[in-house]
């Protein structure tokens, strides 16, 4: 059986509106026990702090002192799948000074989104850019997420989500003939939880073969439907067996329940009803 020593360097949460100092919310996650603070950059004000120098150092002496381990979330809404290179190389510019903060503050791991698809009706149904030009976007793709690989080498770890176009045909090609070294994978149980039961068996076969490779998590409930990112206990869905499966991998494991009571909860939850089972 897991104990809750084994994994407590491992657990953390995800701060995003309680906070606008970084610092504060690394007392917080010690304070109450935690091994890992998740920073998710949709904050405005904690991209402006990271941007100083001073606070960069001053967020990094704070999380070694407190033995926080730290991730950035990067910003999410950026695609990889816009059918424009300029545009491509934008974001790649933006996640390669993502790539910059974290190494500076000593955060192991970034989780990254690799964005949504344009879809345009024709013929009474949807047809999707990247299934119309597979070989663009895998192209494409592959030269992104290989140069940001190589960019964060041994400063940190890039964790592709599963969540939009991680669904996509290009990435699966691409991912599984990247993934290794410093480009992983977050596995989103509450994202693979409101997947038709094909797709999921699918994704968490993917997972599954991937194991090695999972670096991060992020944990959640729902009602099996919609991405509600509810405390572990409070939604419908059996999500022991990806429980029982991340324990047994080396990803950080982040409760991804806002505001940050709600993580309490769901760590509560973990605690005394999934912990005894593991």
């Amino acid at each position: 059986m897991a104990t809750i020593d084994f994994l407590s360097r491992r657990l953390g949460l995800q701060i995003l509106f309680d906070y606008t100092d970084i610092v504060d919310a690394i007392q917080f996650a010690r304070k109450e026990g935690f091994g890992v603070l998740e920073v998710n950059l949709g904050n405005i004000r904690f991209g402006e702090q990271l941007r100083r120098i001073k606070e960069r150092k001053r967020i990094k002496r704070a999380a070694e002192k407190a033995k926080i381990r730290l991730a950035l979330h990067a910003l999410e809404g950026p695609s990889f799948f816009i059918p424009s290179e300029r545009v491509r190389r934008c974001i790649v510019a933006e996640l390669k000074k993502t790539i910059d903060l974290a190494a500076d503050i000593g955060a192991e791991n970034v989780i990254i989104h690799l964005g949504f698809d344009m879809h345009y009706g024709m013929g009474g149904t949807n047809r999707f850019t990247h299934e119309e030009f597979p070989d663009y976007f895998t192209s494409g793709l592959f030269k992104m997420l290989a140069e940001l690989k190589g960019y964060a080498q041994d400063r940190t770890r890039l964790c592709v989500e599963n969540v939009g176009g991680f669904r996509f045909e290009p990435s699966r090609r691409v991912l599984n003939r990247l993934l290794g070294g410093n480009l992983g994978l977050c596995f989103d149980i509450g994202h693979i939880s409101i997947l038709p039961e094909e797709k999921k068996r699918k994704e968490w076969a993917f997972f599954q073969r991937h194991k090695r490779k999972v670096y991060h998590s992020h944990l959640h409930d729902n009602n099996g439907v919609k991405d509600e990112h509810k405390p572990l206990g409070e939604g419908s869905n059996d999500l022991f067996p990806y429980l029982r499966f991340l324990v047994k991998t080396k990803a950080l494991l982040v409760f991804e329940t806002r505001p940050k009571e709600a993580a309490l909860r769901a760590r509560d939850f973990f605690n005394q009803n999934v912990l005894p089972r593991l």
